[in-house]
Formats: structure tokens, sequence, C-alpha cells
């Protein structure tokens, strides 16, 4: 009887930290997207091109980012054909920007539309196919 408590108790602060990273996500996704893509831009000390954009943060020492996100992003461009733009931020030497997306953790990918605003966030990996679908919600052609 012990054990189906703690293996209970145990499933529910499981349930809660879920729900709850889910609700932070969320949250921040809102904040994002209620930014002026001004803002963000500037922060990136860029401006858009007239392409979506994927604003990729990582850092130097991050070992997910060189053997899983570096490649799906790789992946997305050689996909894409030049009709998305990809910008690789080091969260490590450029905090500020890091701040200004949001990112909590590395690797973190924000999605732009060819306006410059927020379409998605995404903390930790996030492929190639995630990347694609996220730009396809802003009508972008086929990336197939």
């Amino acid at each position: 009887m012990d054990r189906v408590l703690v293996l209970t108790a145990l499933a529910m602060v499981v349930a809660a930290l879920v729900v709850g990273g889910r609700l932070v996500a969320a949250r921040r996704l809102r904040g994002l997207r209620a930014a002026a893509p001004a803002e963000l831009w500037t922060a990136l000390g860029d401006a858009p091109d007239g392409r979506p954009t994927v604003v990729a943060f990582s850092t130097p020492s991050c070992i997910a980012c060189r053997a899983t996100q570096r490649p799906a992003l790789a992946a997305l461009e050689e996909r894409a054909r030049g009709r998305v733009r990809v910008l690789h931020v080091d969260a490590a030497s450029r905090p500020e920007v890091a701040r200004a997306f949001g990112v909590m953790t590395v690797p973190a990918t924000t999605v732009l539309d060819e306006w410059g605003a927020v379409v998605a966030a995404n903390q930790g990996f996030a492929s190639a196919d995630q990347l694609a679908d996220q730009l396809r919600l802003r009508r972008t052609p086929s990336l197939r």
C-alpha cells in the first residue's frame, strides 16, 4: 500500500511539473508575440529581409547544439533553398539577445515570419520537420 501511495505521489509531481512547464512555455510565447518585432530585431542587431527567419540560440559548450540542432538547421536550410533565413546567436557572448527572446536553455529556436513577428518559440531541440511545420503556419511555400 505504501508503494502505491509513493508512486501516486510521484506521478502527481511529474504531472504538475509537465503542466507547469507547458504553462511557462505558453506564457513565454505570448510575451514574445506581444513584443514589437522592432525590439527583437534591434536586440539582434539585424532587420527582416522579407523571408521567414529562424533565430537559433546555442553556446560553445552545448553538445546538443552541435550534435542535433545544427544538423537540423542545416537540413532545414537545404530543404528551403534560400526561402528561409537562419540566424545563429551565441547566447553566452550575447546574453542580452537571449534575454530579449526569453531563452531559458540551449538549444533554443524562435521562428519569425517574413515581417519579423514571432510565430513560434522552442526551448530545447527542434527538428527540421518541426521548424518547417512552424514556418508553414505563416503561409511559407512548401518546404518539402
